[in-house]
């Protein structure tokens, strides 16, 4: 599950290393900011309601905001891979001297770029200099972060092919009734909604909107929901003074007890230990 962004920062890296077959509990939204990720070795396939890709080692794949994905490892080999998420602020230079209206509007062009062989050594190097600053962060990292990230974008454009964002067939009612749903979600999230309850606000069965988060997110509905609670718990947490009581209440959870053990079970710590982190 993605993290928020610290409060007052525009960029966070990480190095993952996951075990053979290893895949996501659930489909996640990169919510207000952006993400790029390199494929060190391993494969994966990407899952989101309007694209399902392969992505393999020498692939720099890049996530727009809220948009929902899951992913699972493919092969027997573990998955390396870098990620790093970050803002409007850390892009504006490049997409105005680019000439792109958005960073939306790059990804479209080059939702996936592979880098040729011959030229992985520059994006590793690239990318062990964002690691190593970010491990030495201080006052004027993220001025010397923003230029390694527009260096990362270019070189990868300079020496890879882009492959572009080719969605998936999906009707014109799929993304009606799914949007009404993700939506109705977020503005009933405190009252835990049911299945019933959001077929019924979008006007159609709980039959077939339980198939359309399965089909199209990839997620069951319940599981999807205990998401986003999760999602919401984390971003109080990291961002608001509210207690334990309060978020648990905030993100639908019956108790605080209830919310702290889906909270421990789901992401490996306890909400105390997750609020240290971000804590000044």
């Amino acid at each position: 599950m993605p993290l928020p962004l610290k409060p007052g920062y525009h960029f966070h890296f990480s190095h993952n290393i996951r075990p053979p077959y290893f895949e996501m509990t659930a489909a996640e939204a990169y919510t207000d900011f952006y993400a790029v990720s390199y494929i060190a070795s391993g494969e994966i396939l990407s899952c989101s309601p309007h694209t399902t890709k392969i992505l393999r080692a020498g692939d720099l794949s890049f996530t727009p905001k809220n948009v929902y994905h899951r992913t699972v490892c493919m092969s027997d080999e573990p998955r390396e891979n870098y990620l790093m998420k970050f803002t409007d602020a850390m892009v504006g230079d490049f997409l105005q001297t680019a000439g792109y209206d958005s960073f939306d509007a790059f990804c479209a062009l080059h939702a996936t770029i592979h880098v040729k062989k011959s030229a992985q050594d520059k994006i590793i190097s690239i990318i062990h200099e964002f690691e190593n600053e970010w491990n030495a962060y201080g006052k004027y990292s993220e001025i010397l972060l923003k230029g390694l990230l527009n260096k990362l974008i270019v070189t990868a454009m300079r020496e890879g092919v882009s492959v572009p964002h080719m969605p998936e067939e999906c009707t014109k009612d799929h993304d009606h009734y799914l949007n009404a749903a993700v939506q109705y979600i977020h503005m009933h999230l405190n009252e835990s909604p049911t299945l019933s309850e959001t077929a019924a606000a979008v006007n159609i069965s709980s039959s077939y909107l339980s198939k359309l988060f399965v089909n199209c997110m990839h997620t069951p509905f319940s599981t999807f929901v205990l998401n986003e609670k999760i999602i919401l718990a984390r971003k109080l947490l990291a961002e608001s003074r509210l207690s334990i009581n309060e978020i648990s209440r905030e993100a639908g959870f019956s108790s605080s007890a209830y919310f702290s053990d889906c909270f421990k079970r789901i992401t490996g710590e306890s909400p105390l230990q997750f609020r240290k982190k971000y804590t000044y």
